[in-house]
């Protein structure tokens, strides 16, 4: 073996290392970080930083634009070692001066508005994020491989992060103390991954034209991330213009989890589209489309019936005393999941395949429209269950239309897109009856119906779906190999 085989395989096997560790990290500790927070800022803090961390957050957007994604395509058709370096200083002046416009746009929409004054000052103290997002140089790590690096950067953060909450934030006065530390480590990372893309890759002046190419093929990136966030987050912005920060507080405890639970979509569904990439024919591409989504849905159709059983007592064990009011918000939203997996997996990946995003992005405005006609009519006559039903309809409206784009050009039919939901969705019925059945022999504690739901999931799952666990799993190992 080659020196330069080994050197890849080491790389190869680091990175992979790094970024399971970063996932499990990136699980965790947000998790434990969400419980100090929302049990001791209490409703009242835990929605004022919620929701400051949401007027943030579309700052952030504003820098980041869709440049993590267009930047590693760019470097890639780089002809010259000093072309990258200009690109990487082009991504770095674009995103300065659109950092400053995103604080001037950040200030004068809190400060105009009277309503927002109670969240002034914990976004005052993190309008620093803004200006250090213009230094995030993922995009450019993962283009000169050293994602392990960066993997291993974060893990710190994050924990740094925990670390600082669990020893200063005490109580509801320590709101804008907890949106610092949170963007504060956001903004470690970002500082970081200047420094290591500056080592590995360096930076140049750039020109205008290199400047314009840049931004020109962040767009249609920025234009996805846009349509996602603003379909993922509106139904907070509901509640807090219905309810207030205590309102925001309380519906963030369900929103968070659910959120939580995207990332894990991704991870799964990204396994069998890597393999679909390499495929050409209409029959390979049906076959590992339905094994997508029937591990997605091995995932997704349990969680939507264990949380009925379940939702309460994992609501009051992260949040604290109070959030398990808002189980059935919580049930409610957790449906957004099978919504996200037919937009993820049938859509951004299937239908991108081919290169018919238009309808994808149309799809998602549409649904966003509709949940916010709709949505404060369903929040003033059902509060916190009728921003969960908004925010349902906003993602079930272009899933629907999504699937028929996908019907009509061949892509899926009903037999690949309504077998994995009955090959998860019966076992995860099965498993939702001995719930039951344990709860009225008056089995209650979390941990006995987690255990009891897991075990019984996989006996029923194995039992109807035995030849199609293997392929799955074979699949699953060839991607880790």
């Amino acid at each position: 073996m080659s020196y330069s085989s080994r050197m890849q395989k080491k790389r190869i096997a680091w990175t992979m290392l790094a970024a399971l560790a970063s996932e499990t990290v990136n699980k965790v500790a947000p998790l434990l970080t969400m419980h100090f927070a929302a049990s001791r800022l209490g409703a009242a803090g835990f929605g004022v930083s919620q929701f400051a961390l949401w007027l943030l957050e579309w700052g952030i957007i504003l820098v980041s634009f869709g440049y993590p994604q267009a930047i590693p395509v760019a470097l890639r058709r780089a002809k010259s070692l000093h072309e990258k370096k200009e690109l990487a200083g082009a991504l770095v002046l674009n995103r300065l001066v659109q950092a400053a416009c995103a604080i001037l746009a950040m200030w004068v929409l809190v400060r105009s508005n009277p309503d927002y004054g109670v969240y002034w000052p914990a976004v005052a103290s993190s309008l620093f994020i803004l200006l250090l997002s213009a230094f995030d140089m993922s995009g450019v790590l993962i283009a000169v491989q050293r994602v392990g690096t960066y993997s291993m950067m974060m893990i710190a953060s994050k924990l740094a992060s925990l670390l600082a909450v669990w020893m200063l934030i005490q109580s509801t006065s320590d709101a804008s103390l907890y949106v610092l530390i949170t963007n504060g480590a956001n903004g470690l990372i970002c500082v970081g991954s200047f420094l290591l893309a500056w080592n590995f890759l360096g930076l140049s002046m750039p020109s205008l034209s290199q400047m314009r190419k840049v931004f020109r093929l962040s767009v249609p990136f920025a234009i996805s991330v846009f349509a996602l966030v603003l379909v993922e987050r509106f139904d907070l912005y509901l509640v807090e213009r219905s309810m207030g920060p205590v309102g925001a507080g309380w519906y963030s405890g369900p929103t968070k989890l659910m959120q939580s639970i995207i990332p894990l979509i991704a991870s799964v569904s990204t396994v069998f589209y890597s393999e679909m990439v390499g495929i050409h024919d209409a029959g390979s591409m049906k076959r590992h489309l339905r094994f997508s989504l029937l591990s997605v849905m091995l995932f997704i159709m349990p969680l939507i019936v264990g949380t009925w059983f379940t939702g309460a007592g994992i609501l009051n064990l992260i949040f604290g005393a109070g959030f398990e009011s808002q189980s059935h918000t919580l049930s409610i939203l957790v449906l957004n999941a099978l919504a996200h997996a037919v937009i993820l997996v049938i859509g951004f990946q299937t239908l991108g395949l081919r290169h018919r995003m238009r309808p994808v992005y149309s799809a998602l405005f549409i649904g966003l429209l509709a949940g916010v006609i709709i949505g404060p009519t369903l929040v003033n006559n059902f509060g916190y269950v009728g921003a969960a039903g908004a925010s349902v309809i906003s993602r079930w409206i272009p899933a629907g239309i999504i699937l028929l784009t996908a019907r009509n050009v061949g892509v899926v039919g009903f037999r690949e897109f309504s077998g994995p939901i009955l090959q998860a969705g019966l076992p995860a019925l099965a498993m939702g009856v001995v719930l039951a059945l344990a709860e009225q022999a008056g089995a209650r504690s979390l941990p006995t119906l987690l255990g009891l739901g897991a075990i019984s999931y996989f006996v029923f799952f194995l039992a109807i779906n035995r030849s199609d666990a293997k392929k799955i799993f074979k699949t699953i190992l060839r991607q880790r190999q």
